[in-house]
């Protein structure tokens, strides 16, 4: 055992041995406490996603340096000897670190690029969520009900895409709705109209603070078909979809800005709907 051991480790001394051990757990230690340390610092100084970064920034790098000093500065340590006297046992150790290395990888990748951040509001799997944690190997997720969902980096490359809603201005929401034959149509059109436009969370009601910004957005449009170039394109449209001898189908689309309140905004509308149809003697199909 002890000839094994030697093997592996370059014939290393035990002092030297059970101070790379040392290294390596304080290692962890010291780098998760400064992160939180830095993160503490910084709360209320500048932007959670800002604050986030640094922290990981930190925390990485004292990882990284001490991993460096434990396996080249204290056990001199060489990879391909130490798996080329293992042989096959080497290979065996190295297959379940793959996954690992892949999805540490894909964090490298994400980092760079940006596809989200924490604080983000973004839908994974027909949910959503806010980002809570952005990892090296994985991501945490908050979902609107308060589940926790922990997604591996790698996921978000090769197989489950993200919808990222924070970047993005506008949210288009569809709803369907179905009035008897016999209903005034014109007269249901108009309602739709006036509960949206007096509704301040429908555009084109737009909030103080996001004025300026949406002119300025609005001015030279980012993405042809995602972005109308005049802010009154966004304005409600009722259309028919369809028509039969017992009622008449209607497709509502409105725009709103912030997607965690489309529930009660579609709550609210249909309640207001049902109240002014009841009114106007306008029945539901």
């Amino acid at each position: 055992m002890a000839q094994a051991i030697d093997t592996f480790t370059g014939g290393v001394p035990t002092q030297n041995f059970l101070l790379f051990l040392f290294v390596i757990i304080f290692t962890f230690i010291f780098g998760s406490l400064l992160s939180l340390l830095v993160l503490k610092y910084l709360k209320e100084r500048v932007k959670p996603a800002v604050s986030k970064t640094i922290s990981k920034i930190v925390m990485y790098g004292i990882y990284a340096l001490g991993l460096y000093l434990a396996f080249v500065k204290i056990i001199n340590w060489n990879a391909r000897a130490s798996l080329a006297a293992l042989g096959i046992l080497g290979v065996a150790w190295l297959l379940p670190a793959v996954p690992l290395l892949q999805n540490i990888m894909a964090g490298f990748v994400l980092s760079l690029e940006r596809p989200f951040k924490e604080e983000d509001i973004v839908e994974f799997n027909g949910v959503l969520c806010k980002v809570r944690n952005v990892m090296l190997r994985k991501t945490s997720l908050r979902a609107v009900d308060g589940r926790i969902i922990i997604v591996p980096n790698l996921t978000f490359i090769t197989t489950t895409p993200i919808i990222n809603y924070s970047k993005g201005e506008f949210i288009r929401v569809s709803l369907s709705i179905s009035i008897t034959a016999d209903s005034d149509k014109e007269k249901a059109a108009e309602i739709i109209k006036k509960i949206c436009t007096d509704s301040p969370s429908i555009l084109p009601n737009i909030p103080e603070k996001k004025l300026s910004k949406v002119t300025k957005l609005l001015s030279i449009p980012a993405n042809f078909f995602t972005i109308p170039k005049n802010i009154k394109n966004l304005n409600p449209r009722v259309m028919i979809k369809d028509v039969t001898k017992d009622k008449i189908s209607l497709e509502v689309w409105f725009w709103i800005w912030d997607v965690l309140m489309k529930e009660r905004i579609v709550s609210s509308f249909y309640k207001k709907l049902a109240d002014e149809f009841k009114k106007e003697d306008i029945k539901f199909g």
